[in-house]
């Protein structure tokens, strides 16, 4: 992917050079070196320093020192659209002698150059706010305010609102599928891929008239590009937004909403679904915007796509160290499996509910998207246990069965079920629920609770034939630590409880046959339930 580079051999000195504090005119007291996929970052407070590495990703091309030298310039001049006092300018590196020497502005026996920036103080950043668990709704109003001044102030000229159409918007999205390619087995699996192209080209088809309708409304604006938690710097004087794509135009270009929607997957990411809500509700509402909310899945659903790509990229890197790459790598995986939940569900809180006959293989199901999309499972077979103090990983004794599966006893276990579902839609999270739900009441309740809390629900019926029910059921005997008591011998009493879902309407309902191979089923899941997203959304 990467092509021949030019002007490096030189690198690995200067890099020695440059991770010294007495190299510095300052002279700091220390130096920190930082490296992304694209740059070398020099920490050497009060300053800080930021070389392009002499790469070529056809998305990017660093190769000569004269387009490094073109892009520092470039860097500069579009991030003090959004800064005031932080790019500082440009400094060259030269050497005479065998000596190296920083020079402040462009010198023409330059050997390499880079951005001079001032370090900001770190508890400022937005993503400290956030560690800390200080961020408040205060700090979001004020980063909306400064972008949608930001945005409202720009008159996009053809050029720019070229990049608000469809057959524009698919260069990115076929470059991402095309890169991300060779990782398919490492970052990410190949149902994701398949499953999150799946949703952006589909999506891209049953909503070309909103496509144009923000192209109309002159919603396309040469943005940010790269907007996220770490490029956001709160004082209580003054917002600073830095770090803005300068490579690729085209990366700039486009929708405001794939500009918020970086920000607003990274706050998804660290598990603040709350808090993105009201910053999209707020911008959706200083924009005037009302469209903002229903296509920002989609462009959050990129966002997080080209997010594992990039981390899947520096994870391929030699020159990173393997802790480093170790790390990248699983961080890709996170990515890629927030993208493919933005492709199944969205983000607005959603009860994903997994039904069936016994042994039909619901709780396979359900558990494998518990751990995929990172979305808590509350399942009967658990709460019963734990209501009646009894171990998880042992069948119940045939003394205290009968008890165990009482009337009072199941109405016990769903009504918690009911109730902790009810709790985790009230604190705006998602939730995956396993249970037969054999009875049209307790699937009607469910059909309540999402309407009093406002929040989507599907239902997904595993589905089998009664010989390779029976056959699981018989196999159970043979395997250790299985939650669930139903056995063989139970089959004939719980089917006959069960009452068809007919009452479903089909676009809340998914069937899925569970005979398959699990790898086969699952890419089955995806397809249905990305049909049945899209079509919620229209």
């Amino acid at each position: 992917m990467e092509k021949q580079t030019q002007n490096s051999s030189h690198l690995p000195a200067l890099l020695h050079f440059l991770e010294q504090p007495e190299s510095y005119p300052h002279y700091p007291e220390k130096v920190e070196h930082v490296q992304t996929h694209i740059s070398h970052v020099f920490i050497a407070p009060p300053f800080v320093y930021k070389f392009k590495k002499p790469v070529d990703f056809g998305f990017l091309d660093y190769s000569t020192l004269q387009k490094r030298h073109q892009y520092c310039q470039r860097e500069i001049e579009l991030n003090r659209r959004l800064t005031d006092d932080v790019y500082l300018g440009i400094v060259s590196i030269c050497e005479e002698n065998g000596t190296w020497d920083i020079r402040d502005g462009t010198a023409e026996d330059a050997v390499e150059y880079a951005v001079k920036m001032k370090k900001l103080p770190e508890q400022y950043f937005l993503h400290t706010f956030l560690d800390n668990d200080t961020l408040t709704q205060q700090h979001l109003d004020r980063v909306a305010n400064k972008l949608a001044d930001f945005y409202n102030s720009q008159e996009p000229d053809d050029e720019v609102l070229e990049w608000g159409r469809i057959e524009k918007i698919k260069v990115n999205t076929d470059e991402n599928f095309s890169q991300t390619g060779p990782f398919v087995g490492q970052t990410l699996d190949e149902n994701t891929y398949e499953a999150v192209r799946y949703f952006t080209n589909h999506y891209f088809d049953r909503h070309a008239d909103l496509f144009e309708k923000r192209i109309a409304e002159q919603r396309i604006v040469d943005g940010h590009g790269d907007l996220h938690l770490e490029h956001i710097h709160i004082t209580p004087k003054k917002v600073q937004i830095y770090d803005c794509i300068e490579f690729n135009d085209r990366f700039r270009y486009g929708d405001l909403a794939v500009d918020l929607a970086f920000l607003a997957m990274d706050l998804d990411f660290n598990g603040r679904w709350s808090e993105e809500r009201y910053f999209i509700d707020q911008m959706s509402e200083k924009l005037e915007d009302p469209d903002l909310s229903e296509i920002i899945d989609f462009y959050k659903c990129y966002r997080a796509y080209v997010k594992g790509k990039v981390k899947s990229l520096q994870s391929d890197e030699e020159e990173v160290p393997a802790d480093e790459r170790r790390q990248a790598a699983e961080t890709a995986a996170r990515y890629f499996d927030l993208s493919l939940r933005y492709a199944l569900l969205g983000s607005q809180p959603t009860m994903l509910v997994f039904m069936g006959r016994v042994g039909t293989g619901k709780s396979t199901l359900a558990s494998y998207l518990e751990e995929k999309l990172d979305i808590e499972r509350l399942s009967t077979d658990h709460i019963r246990k734990t209501l009646a103090g009894l171990p998880l990983d042992q069948r119940t004794p045939a003394s205290q069965r009968d008890e165990l599966y009482s009337s009072k006893m199941s109405a016990q276990t769903y009504d918690t079920l009911f109730d902790k579902a009810e709790s985790q839609l009230q604190d705006g999270n998602s939730v995956i629920l396993d249970a037969t739900f054999s009875s049209r009441a307790s699937r009607q309740q469910l059909i309540n609770i999402s309407k009093k809390m406002g929040g989507r629900l599907f239902f997904v019926e595993a589905q089998a034939s009664e010989n390779v029910i029976k056959q699981r059921l018989q196999h159970r005997e043979e395997q250790e630590g299985v939650v669930s008591d139903a056995r063989l011998e139970d089959f004939e009493q719980l089917n006959d409880r069960y009452q068809p879902p007919e009452e479903i309407d089909a676009g809340s309902f998914v069937g899925i046959n569970t005979e398959n191979p699990v790898d086969d089923t699952i890419r089955q899941l995806y397809l249905e339930l990305i049909d049945k997203q899209i079509w919620h959304s229209c």
